[in-house]
């Protein structure tokens, strides 16, 4: 009845991606040249129903020292799930791992942390992976057309709605760009604010390279943020992709405390994907629901939370062993999990 092979065309790919309810920009099919300007493989494999496409997923390659794997960023979708469905794509999947001889397959699926989403990865196999690669943990807002600019604002907290209030009488500006040069200023910010949150950062390569698949296609923008007195002070890699729109990398200066504009880049922001038929806000990364105040996203997610919106926990990263070297890998980024604190 089901049947798994590669889809050879992205346009069919793109086609299914873009009619689900969460447009996921790392599912997309330009994320294969994305990972192959890295150096890796991609491919998309479709879960076929009568000669029609009914799920699948974008698979990327990762070879590291600590292990080779197969990883499926926020993926499979595989609408109205089941257990046969899933044996038939996975079986797929681990016979191809098997032959091009990776040590594991990982997944990072779009899928509320439910009893029933953990009952059918359990069931072919999968098991809790050490560490997390995406958000498992994120925050939405939904900013669809029924829901206007001024209603958006207003179930904002008291304290945004000021700040941003603040930053526009006082003569903050937001600037939307995707020049190169407006790249490496985001990138020096993201060194500066890496160093001084100790907190390990994705490489220059890694988001100079992932923008501009994006950015060509009109589906990335760099918002940088200038103080009153023409200061640098903050900016954020915003994608827009289908009907959701993701806050992907972001660093601030913090200059001027009482005008703190990261907070007029957000609404902005939200201004433009209104303005792109965006439904969806992805704010990306949050602490979990009852996080100690020394947990590492504690501060951004007051930040996050502060616009509106509802958190939406995901089904942690899960790894299905291929071979006994997995058990390596398992162990290495066990013990950094245990150093990041989380």
């Amino acid at each position: 009845m089901y049947e798994v092979r590669e889809v050879l065309h992205s346009e069919e790919w793109e086609q299914f991606n873009l009619l689900q309810p969460y447009t996921l920009f790392v599912q997309s099919a330009a994320y294969i040249d994305f990972y192959k300007k890295m150096g890796e493989r991609g491919w998309i494999f479709g879960l076929y129903k009568n000669g029609v496409l009914i799920g699948g997923s974008l698979v990327v390659s990762t070879h590291a020292k600590r292990g080779n794997f197969l990883y499926l960023p926020y993926g499979p979708i595989i609408p109205e799930p089941t257990e046969e469905k899933f044996l038939v794509f996975f079986n797929h999947l681990k016979y191809f791992a098997q032959k091009q001889k990776f040590h594991f397959v990982r997944v990072s699926p779009f899928v509320a942390e439910t009893p029933f989403h953990q009952k059918l990865y359990n069931s072919v196999g999968f098991r809790s992976s050490p560490i997390h690669v995406l958000a498992e943990n994120t925050w939405l807002l939904d900013i669809s057309s029924d829901r206007n600019e001024e209603e958006i604002f207003k179930q904002m907290d008291k304290n945004h709605r000021n700040l941003i209030r603040r930053c526009e009488k006082e003569g903050v500006k937001v600037e939307i760009r995707k020049d190169k040069e407006a790249l490496q200023i985001l990138n020096d910010m993201l060194d500066v604010t890496a160093k001084k949150h100790h907190f390990h950062r994705f490489s220059r390569q890694f988001v100079e390279q992932e923008f501009s698949v994006f950015a060509d296609k009109g589906e990335a923008e760099i918002f940088l943020s200038y103080l009153p007195n023409g200061q640098i002070d903050a900016a954020a890699i915003i994608m827009f992709y289908g009907t959701m729109a993701c806050y992907r990398h972001s660093a601030s200066y913090y200059l001027d405390k009482r005008l703190p504009s990261s907070y007029l880049i957000q609404w902005r922001v939200i201004q433009e994907a209104k303005r792109r038929g965006i439904r969806t806000y992805n704010f990306w990364g949050v602490a979990p629901r009852n996080a100690e105040k020394d947990h590492p996203f504690y501060g951004i997610t007051h930040f996050k939370k502060g616009f509106g919106g509802r958190q939406f926990d995901l089904l942690p990263c899960h790894d299905l062993s291929i071979s006994p070297r997995y058990w390596i890998t398992r162990g290495i980024e066990t013990i950094r999990r245990i150093k990041r604190g989380f």
